[in-house]
């Protein structure tokens, strides 16, 4: 019987190129998948929640956030098409989380549960690899992001964005964009006029 195809053709693509992944093991792989859906505003992740899937976007865009001690929801990062999600320390350790992850749009995910993912990484090593280094090229992209918040002005922390995730900015809310970027709604809309006004040029 063939299997229904709930793989994004991206990470199809990737787990053949890049992880070297014959048919034979995608097939399996795809067959210890499962799809969930969630609607807009439905959360993934709670604080408090142990987290035993690993997750990919086929479909949607998710913030991912925590609240600090004044009561105030600081943005981490946004997630969207064929992006890997959850909280890889709760799903490793089996350690309750401190992140909400919620949908910003209806979203479409497949799923590996913590077992299926360790049978996939057992019978699969080129999977295992492959999410090895995805997981660590992850964690070296959060490093330079924090590094990038702590050192850059709020307008080249708006033209990284810009460069690299266009299209947030026809998805997200702008108080969401002025969450990440830490400001205020009112200073990125300052930032956006006077951007309009006077284009950055390298």
């Amino acid at each position: 019987m063939k299997l229904t195809r709930i793989i994004s053709p991206v990470l199809e693509k990737e787990l053949k190129e890049i992880a070297g992944m014959n048919d034979e093991e995608v097939e399996l792989y795809m067959s210890l998948l499962t799809k969930k859906c969630l609607r807009k505003k439905d959360y993934l992740l709670m604080p408090g929640d142990i987290y035993r899937y690993v997750s990919y976007i086929i479909k949607g865009c998710m913030r991912r956030y925590i609240i600090d001690e004044h009561s105030k929801e600081i943005i981490l990062n946004f997630a969207m098409e064929d992006h890997w999600v959850g909280d890889l320390e709760s799903f490793v350790f089996q350690k309750p989380t401190d992140f909400y992850m919620q949908t910003l749009e209806d979203c479409e995910l497949t799923q590996l549960s913590r077992e299926n993912f360790f049978r996939a990484c057992n019978d699969i090593p080129k999977f295992k690899i492959f999410h090895d280094d995805k997981a660590r090229r992850n964690h070296f992209s959060a490093l330079k992001r924090l590094s990038k918040a702590k050192s850059a002005t709020p307008e080249e922390k708006y033209l990284d964005l810009m460069e690299k995730q266009p299209q947030i900015f026809q998805r997200v809310p702008l108080h969401y964009i002025a969450s990440y970027l830490g400001i205020e709604p009112e200073s990125l809309s300052r930032i956006r006029k006077r951007i309009v006004i006077h284009p950055h040029t390298s």
